[in-house]
């Protein structure tokens, strides 16, 4: 063995230390980026030579860099972020529903619909006063009023979740086109068998950032490449990506499709997607449903008593509550139907007839025209304040409200060259009779008991998702004070290997002077 290979042995530890001195640096340097991930230079003993006395090392040299990538642990921070980002959206519209209701409140629908009750009983007690009728009308042109209000805050809720759910999608094809364009690169980057470590951090943070949009899995392919499904669907796959969009399923609901395949819905799963569709299809919709099932209801019973009832020289009465939109009022009207029937009262159209607006005498208190101080219809109503039935003039009321669980009637218009598809909500048997109170209440409690359980699942993910980040930032994430031990014994061995140089540099001189 001749000194220059011991000069070659030196070279190459002094290239080794640096390399590990370069990758330590950069360690340092990133240990704040985002989705970086720790690297370490792998060193391995270079090939020995072999000799009649033995067999000698030739040094060290750098065989790869390494990210210090666990997949377990990905897949992990992807389960939960998918899990917290799904629960803390649902808790978030769940609490923006109840913030538009505003119950326990004393200017709440609970407290106006108890003036409303309370309107009538003043004028049982008053049968013949112009201005108990007219509070009568003012105080049920209120209720009406605030059952309109609910709706169209419901509905521009349900508008607001509809474009947050198109700019998430938007998030979702702009990060699967990422992606897939990494793939690429990662690829090519690749070919010579060393791994791109900087490209493929930048693919893990762009796959970390779709798992809060859906369920995401990422599949690892022998090429280099990775496979992202989005719930049950391939999303990427090598260069390719797919792009989402929103589209509606043959009942109307909210859904997802393949911008190639718009007509094939899919099932949201997982993440602020699923938390949106499920919201606009049964959170939103739930509350917006009873509202309606609730104010037709109103109507009804209301409108069937007042039908009972005549004025001084009057055989008819004018129905309290009607439609905003025609002015009439039916009582087979589906209050879940879109757009409504003529005369069909729900939230949205719910209204006092503009008749008894305009003039509140024409407001009934007596099922006899002969008896005009009679206030048998007065305390009828004022009864549905507390009772779910009661009766005048041989006539029996139940405050029964239809519920939406039957599957819903899709039919198909065609008009010249224009085919409209109109989704038909069916209403099932009316339930048993219930006070509005109930009902209201039963409604609210729901809702707050669905809120509470949405809080406390939001609370869970967020913690489980914080311990599968903590779990994987131990494995991947720079330690600056371990970064700066192995720079020093990466300085150490650089030095040594220096000291190699110098002292086959002594021995060179020696020889020369031999000669």
């Amino acid at each position: 063995m001749s000194l220059s290979s011991v000069l070659g042995t030196a070279r190459g530890a002094l290239a080794a230390q640096q390399v590990v001195i370069d990758t330590v640096g950069n360690n340092i340097a990133n240990a704040q980026t985002p989705g970086y991930t720790r690297q370490t230079a792998e060193l391995t003993a270079a090939m020995p030579q072999q000799f009649a006395y033995g067999i000698v090392g030739t040094g060290v040299q750098v065989t790869n860099v390494t990210s210090a990538r666990d997949q377990l642990l990905d897949a992990s921070v992807r389960q939960e972020s998918g899990g917290e980002s799904a629960a803390t959206e649902r808790q978030s519209l769940l609490s923006s529903v109840e913030g538009i209701l505003g119950e326990p409140s004393d200017t709440g629908l609970a407290a106006t619909m108890d003036s409303f009750w309370s309107g009538w009983s003043d004028l049982a007690a008053q049968p013949t006063s112009g201005a108990a009728k007219a509070v009568v009308v003012q105080r049920g042109a209120a209720a009406a009023t605030m059952l309109n209000q609910f709706d169209q805050r419901l509905t521009d809720l349900r508008t607001q979740t509809t474009q947050s759910l198109g700019n998430d999608l938007t998030q979702v094809n702009t990060l699967a086109k990422q992606v897939a364009d990494l793939n690429g690169r990662i690829v090519t980057a690749e070919v010579g068998g060393r791994e791109a470590n900087d490209l493929r951090d930048a693919r893990d943070t762009a796959i970390d950032k779709l798992a809060a949009y859906g369920n995401v899995q990422a599949v690892p392919k022998a090429d280099g490449s990775t496979q992202v499904t989005f719930g049950n669907y391939t999303l990427v796959s090598g260069v390719e990506a797919r792009q989402l969009q929103r589209t509606t399923d043959v009942n109307g609901n909210a859904a997802l499709a393949f911008t190639d395949r718009p007509f094939q819905p899919l099932q949201a799963a997982g993440g602020s997607t699923q938390a949106m569709t499920d919201f606009l299809n049964g959170g939103a919709q739930k509350v917006q449903d009873q509202l309606d099932s609730l104010a037709n209801r109103l109507a009804a019973s209301v409108n069937q008593v007042v039908a009972q009832g005549h004025n001084a020289g009057s055989t008819t009465t004018p129905s309290f509550f009607v439609s905003k939109v025609d002015g009439t009022f039916s009582a087979s009207g589906n209050p879940f139907s879109v757009p409504p029937a003529a005369g069909t009262v729900n939230a949205r159209t719910i209204s006092v007839n503009a008749a008894l607006v305009a003039d509140a005498s024409g407001v009934p208190t007596s099922s006899s025209a002969q008896q005009p101080g009679n206030n048998d219809v007065a305390l009828a109503l004022a009864g549905l304040r507390t009772s779910a039935t009661s009766s005048v003039g041989g006539v029996s009321v139940a405050f029964a409200l239809p519920d939406r669980t039957q599957p819903p009637t899709v039919t198909t218009v065609t008009s010249g060259q224009t085919t409209t598809t109109i989704t038909t909500p069916a209403a099932s048997p009316t339930s048993s009779p219930t006070t509005f109170a109930d009902f209201y209440n039963t409604t609210v409690t729901s809702l707050g008991v669905d809120v509470k359980a949405a809080t406390d699942d939001a609370s869970v993910h967020s913690t489980l998702a914080d311990q599968a980040r903590t779990r994987r930032q131990s494995v991947t994430g720079v330690n600056t004070d371990e970064e700066l031990t192995n720079l020093m014994q990466a300085q150490q061995a650089y030095a040594a290997a220096a000291k190699i140089v110098t002292t086959v540099d002594d021995m060179m001189k020696t020889l020369v002077e031999m000669f």
